[in-house]
């Protein structure tokens, strides 16, 4: 039962109902739209985020929360769990140079965190605000799912972000969308190897058209998608 219950919570942090607002953000994909981007460069676009983004980053970090988060919660423990996560959160604050893609990123954390303070307050009412991937790393260890896991969901998770942010302003049908998915179930595995053998290493990313066109959307003369 208790493997059941740790399934179900991993389940729940992933839905895409689980209201944080992360189908505000397409993380640039509304820019490369409005150039006349299509399937042929969603899937350039979704291979550089798994190899080379937040198939790196955002999984390294994840792996990074859960196991800087004791198991179990008590007042010495936390302690140290709040300032290493602290710690973490600095680190991203560096490394994630592009403003909007910082940005969107505390506000995911902020919004997760306040709801799981709300569902789960034993487990998670300590958790710092921080970015969204170390509050999901930490939550997961406090909800009992393990770390592999974690990673797989994530990485499922932020893929799907990305294709449902194509289906909404590119050309790209949901059942193109679930193909392209497939054809990265290798690459993602992949990723999630990465970050649970060296999430230390998995930290530094190579995304600058990325970046740039995150920076750009905030630009656009209409939008979709905050920035």
């Amino acid at each position: 039962m208790k493997g059941d219950l740790a399934l179900l919570r991993l389940l729940q942090l992933f839905d895409s109902q689980f209201p944080v607002g992360a189908f505000a953000h397409s993380g640039g994909v509304e820019t490369y739209a409005a150039l006349g981007a299509g399937l042929p460069e969603l899937r350039e676009i979704l291979r550089g985020q798994i190899e080379l983004g937040w198939g790196r980053s955002e999984l390294g970090a994840a792996h990074l929360a859960w196991r800087a988060t004791d198991e179990h919660r008590s007042t010495r423990s936390s302690d140290g769990d709040a300032a290493a996560l602290e710690s973490l959160s600095r680190q991203l604050d560096a490394l994630k140079v592009v403003p909007a893609v910082r940005n969107s990123s505390m506000k995911l954390g902020k919004r997760a965190l306040d709801l799981l303070r709300r569902l789960y307050p034993e487990e998670c009412l300590d958790i710092p605000p921080s970015h969204h991937a170390v509050v999901v790393g930490a939550a997961a260890r406090r909800l009992g799912v393990d770390a592999r896991s974690l990673l797989v969901a994530y990485a499922q998770n932020l893929a799907m972000s990305t294709l449902t942010s194509a289906i909404r302003c590119m050309s790209v049908s949901p059942a193109q969308a679930q193909e392209l998915l497939m054809e990265c179930h290798g690459p993602l595995a992949r990723a999630v190897e990465g970050a649970l053998e060296n999430p230390e290493g998995s930290l530094f990313t190579c995304t600058p058209a990325l970046d740039i066109r995150s920076h750009q959307q905030a630009f656009l003369h209409t939008r979709l998608f905050q920035s």
